[in-house]
């Protein structure tokens, strides 16, 4: 006897994304799966650019938030809309296969991540550069192998393995029982969620599942996205507690002391800049896995850097301010 299938509320939490919601929205048109399964809720975070005339073109549910106020509060407003308790979070930027709702009901396990393929190949500009981070950063786990096998993401290996919420699957009460009490712009509104969810089960990480993410590749997107991710990023670790607190404060205060040297003695400048020099062409000899990546880090880090830095500070501004 075949199992039943699940039904779906897959929600889409957009702000400002007419470039991708439309290939978004058709994919999920296209899904391989009963249409009386599933429904698609489209939340308009605000947007003032044609997200809404986009949508309306779809057989989607619209809800209209009158202001920006962050993908936390998007996601929430679609859950608790939705008429069915398994939800599907998938950003307008996440274009997933066919078989997507098929292969997840097929898994009949939730919390469930897909595996997410966002890099094309390229081996200039920031797509490049963003893949060489997460091959450091969360390596053995990526790039995924041609024979990776699927695993749980527990408190265990939380911090060691790639993982977020473009296409996430969870039920509605586990999803809103791991929702932070501030819900702002400011609040990690995928790192924190998702380790209050494994605290309570394991994520499913699956390569059998996959997902395309469109990464940005022009210079104006990623730094205006890099300064948003900067305050999220810091509201889960740098706060008090926070696996890098330590060592941000130990940046404060280097940069503090330096600073202070340079005003005093304005010759320091320039070993100060030299300093600079060296630690940004270790970096690139440490992220690159070809020549090539040596200038490109030198290239595109520094003004990736500074424009997260920036989102940090206004983050540390609105926490003194408190």
């Amino acid at each position: 006897m075949a199992e039943p299938l699940t039904p779906f509320s897959v929600i889409v939490p957009v702000h400002n994304g007419a470039e991708t919601l439309d290939a978004c929205l058709t994919a999920l048109a296209g899904q391989d799966y009963p249409r009386e399964h599933f429904e698609v809720i489209v939340v308009d975070d605000g947007s003032t650019d044609e997200t809404a005339q986009i949508a309306a073109k779809y057989a989607v549910r619209l809800i209209s938030l009158e202001s920006n106020q962050g993908r936390i509060v998007a996601r929430n407003t679609g859950a608790h809309a939705a008429r069915f308790e398994t939800l599907v979070f998938n950003d307008a930027g996440v274009t997933p296969g066919p078989q997507l709702l098929a292969r997840v009901s097929q898994k009949n396990y939730q919390p469930l991540m897909p595996e997410t393929d966002a890099y094309d190949g390229n081996l200039w500009g920031y797509v490049r550069l963003f893949f060489l981070l997460r091959s450091r950063l969360y390596a053995p786990y990526h790039p995924v192998p041609e024979d990776a096998e699927e695993y749980m993401i527990t408190p265990g290996n939380f911090d060691a393995v790639p993982k977020g919420t473009g296409c996430f699957v969870c039920d509605r009460a586990l999803w809103l029982q791991s929702q932070p009490a501030v819900q702002d712009r400011f609040t990690s509104d995928d790192t924190r969620i998702l380790r209050e969810i494994v605290e309570r089960r394991p994520v499913l990480r699956t390569p059998a599942i996959r997902v395309r993410y469109r990464q940005r590749a022009d210079i104006g997107s990623v730094l205006r996205h890099s300064i948003q991710r900067g305050p999220l990023f810091a509201d889960f670790y740098l706060r008090s507690g926070g696996r890098y607190r330590s060592l941000y404060l130990m940046i404060w205060a280097v940069l503090a002391f330096s600073l202070l040297g340079m005003l005093v003695q304005p010759g320091l400048c320039v070993p100060f800049a030299g300093v600079l020099c060296m630690v940004l062409l270790t970096a690139a000899v440490y992220l690159g896995k070809r020549w090539t990546d040596i200038p490109l880090v030198c290239l595109y880090m520094p003004p990736l850097a500074l424009s997260f830095g920036f989102g940090i500070l206004k983050w540390q501004v609105a926490s003194w301010r408190k």
